[in-house]
């Protein structure tokens, strides 16, 4: 594997730390005990703190096994997401903080399964399922690293 430079793998971290931290805040926030549901749009954008023992879209499986897949595809996406940012120059910087985010999401996802067993979500938008700052950080960075780096 090619070694990273240090701006490229600065840009990676520090967009992961700050996702991570933006991620942990929030859920701080909605658990805390003066939060109260916040309605932004009726019927169609809240923020209601619910919890999520499953994995993508609330899927219940077993807990060894969500904690066993979440470190693995984590793993994976350290480990060829690195790979990938040290051999490719086109949209260097913008895939660099994608990947920074997605894996800041799954590591703040990682850290409340851990911690408690669940995933603290609170951002209802109707109809999708619940979600959290660590689910848009993996899900639009995801989408948007597939297209930068397919797009010829």
């Amino acid at each position: 594997m090619k070694k990273l430079k240090t701006k490229q793998w600065g840009i990676f971290a520090l967009s992961a730390v700050g996702w991570l931290f933006l991620d942990l805040m929030t859920k701080a926030y909605v658990t805390g005990e003066h939060f109260k549901p916040i309605i932004l749009i009726k019927n169609f954008l809240y923020l209601s703190l619910q919890t999520n023992k499953g994995i993508a879209f609330g899927i219940l499986l077993g807990y060894a096994f969500q904690l066993l897949a979440s470190i693995f595809i984590l793993g994976f996406l350290i480990y060829f997401g690195l790979q990938y940012l040290a051999e490719e120059k086109r949209n260097a910087f913008l895939n660099q903080f994608l990947l920074g985010i997605i894996v800041g999401g799954a590591i703040g996802n990682l850290v409340n399964r851990i911690q408690l067993g669940y995933v603290i979500d609170f951002i209802v938008l109707k109809p999708l399922p619940v979600f959290n700052i660590a689910d848009i950080g993996i899900t639009i960075g995801l989408i948007l690293f597939f297209i930068t780096t397919t797009k010829k």
